[in-house]
């Protein structure tokens, strides 16, 4: 399967990299002098495994040649604001007049219709504009940037399922279609596990959701240990204890059991915490969770995301993603030896792979246009 990708920032460039990785031919298509996101680090992950080639789309010599190019392809991706590719001349109604099994696949800031489709939209904007930032938990009251960039998160994961349902269906009518989706709509997706709005929920309904002020039953539950180490333990686990975490921790107080205490009013829980963060700090962590799980308790320790991947004092990453194949060394072309995230989708009868790292702009100019006849000399004229 040949994918063009003509798309910027992160929702196309990742969601592309999920097929490309599980053996899609992927052609990153970029202006003359390359993406204007290369220098953003992530892209040294978020761009590998595909080729690169260069094309002025602004040339009619470079636009006839993405023309040919885009006759050998199965899908296209583009993240431009709805119009534009029209008005460039690679818009869907244009390239299926050539390739009917085109599935051509678009994710802007905001979809064709919106009242912002027309305006320049980012992830941040599409944070503020959708309530993200608004229900955003943090360092005060009030809207909070989002350190994740969730609507690209999440629209990362709409592309290719879109992407992939059109080439069923193609599979039974033998034509593609126009697959539309939108940063915008990959908040919607994440909101839906947090916009609970129940009008006639009792009072401790508001206490289990509340988030910041005052924080939140699962907000208490992460604890500080010895050596400024920390755990989370899980107060929904859905176990059945052995013994208490008050009883464990040498608690002479009245044992609540972890789902219980989520039902406790806040006047309840603050003659209870206090004490177990006391008794939490004097443990030693790797003990602490030891003697936890032997008592059917879910708690795990929190470590930050660059220990797990190696570089933390051991300089191993976890054994979970090590095992998993979930940590790879990839030799950059800029950055150097690198360690990147693996392949995060395993099938047992045709694994996918890292294919190579991020290409350089244009690197396959002559390679691909080649195929299509295209001369050395025709290709300057336009890459």
């Amino acid at each position: 399967m040949r994918v063009l990708d003509l798309s910027w920032g992160i929702a196309g460039a990742l969601g592309v990299l999920l097929l490309a990785e599980q053996g899609a031919d992927v052609i990153k298509v970029e202006p003359p002098g390359g993406d204007p996101f290369r220098e953003y680090n992530g892209y040294a992950v978020w761009n590998r495994s595909r080729r690169s080639v260069t094309i002025d789309l602004k040339n009619p010599d470079g636009l006839a040649a993405f023309h040919e190019l885009a006759a050998t392809a199965d899908v296209l991706v583009e993240t431009f604001r709805p119009g534009v590719t029209d008005r460039l001349g690679i818009g869907y109604e244009t390239l299926r007049e050539r390739n009917e099994r085109l599935v051509y696949c678009s994710c802007p800031a905001y979809p064709e219709g919106h009242r912002m489709a027309g305006k320049p939209g980012y992830d941040a904007l599409v944070q503020a504009s959708s309530g993200q930032q608004w229900e955003q938990p943090g360092w005060r009251l009030g809207p909070i940037f989002l350190h994740m960039p969730m609507p690209s998160m999440a629209a990362m994961f709409l592309v290719p399922t879109g992407i992939l349902a059109a080439l069923i269906a193609r599979e039974e009518t033998g034509r593609g279609q126009h697959v539309r989706t939108s940063l915008f709509q990959g908040a919607l997706l994440y909101t839906t596990q947090i916009w609970t709005w129940a009008t006639k929920a009792p009072g401790d309904f508001w206490t289990i959701m509340s988030k910041s002020y005052p924080a939140g039953s699962h907000q208490e539950m992460i604890f500080e240990v010895a050596n400024e180490e920390w755990v989370h333990m899980s107060i929904m686990s859905g176990m059945t204890p052995i013994r208490s975490q008050d009883d464990i921790l040498g608690l002479d107080v009245e044992a609540s059991d972890n789902e219980r205490y989520a039902m406790l009013s806040e006047e309840e829980r603050a003659q209870i915490t206090p004490k177990r963060k006391a008794a939490y700090k004097r443990q030693q962590r790797d003990e602490l969770i030891k003697a936890f799980r032997e008592n059917n308790h879910a708690i795990e320790a929190i470590v930050p995301m660059g220990d797990a991947l190696g570089g933390g004092p051991s300089g191993e990453p976890h054994p979970q993603l090590a095992a998993n194949g979930m940590v790879a060394t990839v030799d950059d072309p800029v950055l150097g030896h690198t360690t990147q995230i693996g392949v995060p989708i395993h099938l047992l009868g045709t694994p996918g792979a890292i294919q190579g790292p991020r290409p350089e702009p244009g690197q396959h100019n002559e390679e691909v246009f080649g195929e299509l006849g295209i001369t050395f000399e025709q290709m300057k004229a336009f890459t």
